[in-house]
């Protein structure tokens, strides 16, 4: 099992779209909102940490792909840290 945490923030996202569309895929991957931009897991099996992560990574490098993003909208900043439960 595996700890995961991540911190995000997104620049030109003035609908939350971006942010709407990638919450599921951090929730997903059992991950909680902190409150603050962070996300985190006490524990998330590796297959599913890495999957849901991934899907993440797809979708904040290709905006574009997201219904009524902002074009302008894409990803500051994103921190992931990863370490044995």
């Amino acid at each position: 099992m595996w700890r995961v945490i991540v911190r995000l923030s997104y620049t030109s996202d003035t609908s939350s779209y971006l942010r709407n569309t990638i919450e599921p895929m951090l929730t997903g991957c059992g991950l909680h909102s902190t409150g603050t931009g962070t996300w985190e897991s006490n524990a998330v099996p590796a297959n599913i940490a890495a999957n849901q992560l991934g899907q993440v990574l797809q979708q904040a490098a290709d905006p574009s792909t997201i219904n009524n993003v902002n074009p302008d909208a894409h990803l500051n900043h994103l921190w992931i840290y990863v370490d044995r439960a």
